[in-house]
């Protein structure tokens, strides 16, 4: 479960650069800090759902 949080968090920061850099956002790091937080979201929602299948 750790595994695809963390993974969440990686991708979900990358995006954020990304996008930033491609000039949807204005802060850089405001789009590091809400990509982060979006991909912990999914990364728990994904492992949730993992975890629920297996029982």
């Amino acid at each position: 479960m750790k595994e695809l949080i963390v993974r969440g968090i990686l991708i979900g920061c990358s995006l954020g650069v990304i996008l930033a850099l491609a000039g949807f956002s204005d802060s850089l790091g405001r789009a590091f800090l809400v990509g982060g937080l979006a991909g912990a979201l999914a990364g728990l929602t994904l492992a949730r759902r993992r975890s629920r299948s297996r029982k």
